[in-house]
């Protein structure tokens, strides 16, 4: 089984405007859990490098000496 890393996705498409932005139907529960997992798929690679920075930003910033 290979295991392959989603490419990076446009920024532009990563942050929309808020023309982009929908309300989700939190009446279908199916649909809009659907919704995010399919959005943490197709953006991970996005998502692990604004995680990667945030930490990188704040983790010499926290002040914990060792």
């Amino acid at each position: 089984m290979d295991v392959q890393v989603a490419p990076l996705r446009s920024w532009d498409d990563f942050i929309p405007g808020h023309d982009r932005f929908s309300v989700p139907d939190f009446k279908d529960i199916s649909k809009w859990n659907n919704r995010v997992v399919s959005n943490l798929l197709y953006y991970q690679t996005n998502y692990l490098m604004v995680a990667a920075t945030v930490i990188s930003i704040v983790g010499p910033l926290s002040g914990f000496d060792a």
